[in-house]
């Protein structure tokens, strides 16, 4: 049976028509010193309109379900595990992939498909609006600060979309009368491992003393790093201490000091890490530097002029974990961030912890000391409270 021209038409527009409309789609993305690509399937860009309501917005996320998004889905998913990324990271890169999505008009498009796909990848999250808009909440044991949250059935959820944005959200919103995965996961900003990204090398000198000798350290910091903290959430201050270096910072600073510290003792050790971190770097703190609260990873210190207290903790507490590996408190005071370590060979006024007795080894001060194993001046009396440890 032969087809007529005008039904063989037909047929062909259709086809046409198809392939324009239903297709695999890549875009690039300048992530930190990467240039990831990702494909998506065109299904996701919906031509039904949504408006900010209840009823609208729901409908946007069953229709979102007919549609092939598991293209995008799984390929971010390939690049979380490819590139080491944590939840925050990977939520990241998602953003930055739906702003080449849609244009500045599709405001509340990318943000509902943001949406439901956290959703789909596992959180448990939720959705309020108020007036025109819309913010994405998520469900996170972890402690962080400065970003608004709510909470619901007895779970915290944190705003992901207000975390960057400088004015407080200080207004009743609606929440959304809908929970897409009322079981999900926790969604996690603290770094167990640092990413996997292309190194960005920079080389740094460093100077200090200890018993009338000189050191001299050249290190190699990975500037990638100090680039994924600058707008990082502010986290929990212990958890500060836990992230590990760097690879580049590994394997330039590890190898040198352990080689200072070959046959000293664990006191001697102690002391030239303190010399270390209280002499090679300029004390300022966060407020004066950069006008607000930053604390530092390890890594950090090696990329600014000054650092505080906290950070130089951080580097301390790593570098006892890696290099001598005693067992360490994280002290708090209320104006004061210090570490004690656990040994024999040390002596004074002892924090027990635990069935241990541990020895303040304070990483700030005094500057061009290496003497442990005392309170810090001034903070002889003062309440404190341990927020962490080691071992």
């Amino acid at each position: 049976m032969k087809l007529r021209p005008l039904m063989l038409f037909f047929m062909l527009g259709h086809l046409l028509l198809k392939g324009n409309t239903d297709q695999l789609l890549s875009l690039k993305i300048d992530y930190f010193s990467e240039e990831i690509e990702l494909q998506y399937h065109s299904s996701i860009l919906l031509p039904q309109t949504v408006s900010v309501n209840e009823k609208s917005m729901l409908s946007f996320f069953k229709a979102l379900e007919r549609t092939n998004y598991t293209v995008l889905l799984e390929d971010l998913l390939d690049k979380k595990e490819k590139y080491n990324l944590n939840d925050w990271l990977t939520y990241s890169l998602l953003n930055q992939a739906l702003d080449l999505v849609f244009d500045q008009k599709q405001k509340l498009r990318k943000k509902l498909t943001n949406w439901f796909l956290l959703s789909k990848m596992g959180f448990d999250t939720r959705l309020t609006y108020l007036d025109q808009e819309v913010y994405i909440y998520a469900f996170s044991r972890d402690e962080v600060f400065e970003v608004p949250m709510i909470e619901d059935k007895n779970r915290k959820f944190v705003n992901l979309t207000s975390i960057r944005q400088r004015s407080k959200l200080n207004k009743p919103l609606y929440l959304l009368n809908f929970s897409p995965n009322p079981k999900g996961h926790s969604f996690s900003f603290y770094l167990e491992d640092l990413p996997q990204l292309q190194p960005n090398i920079v080389q740094q000198k460093y100077l200090f003393n200890y018993k009338d000798s000189t050191y001299q350290l050249s290190i190699q910091a990975d500037q990638t790093i100090r680039d994924v903290m600058v707008s990082y959430p502010i986290f929990a201050e212990n958890q500060y201490l836990e992230v590990p270096f760097s690879q580049a910072l590994s394997k330039s600073l590890l190898p040198q000091l352990e080689k200072m510290l070959a046959n000293r003792t664990d006191k001697e050790k102690l002391e030239l890490l303190a010399a270390f971190t209280r002499s090679s770097f300029d004390y300022k703190e966060d407020k004066k530097v950069f006008g607000k609260s930053k604390p530092m990873i390890a890594d950090e210190l090696f990329h600014y002029p000054y650092s505080d207290c906290e950070d130089r903790s951080a580097l301390y507490y790593s570098l006892v974990k890696r290099l001598v590996d005693l067992p360490m408190v994280i002290v708090a005071f209320s104006d004061h961030l210090t570490v004690g370590v656990a040994t024999k060979e040390l002596e004074g006024t002892a924090i027990s912890y635990r069935g241990k007795k541990y020895f303040i080894c304070d990483p700030t001060g005094p500057a061009n000391s290496s003497a442990i194993g005392q309170f810090p001046q001034g903070y002889e009396r003062k309440s404190f409270h341990i927020i962490g440890s080691y071992k």
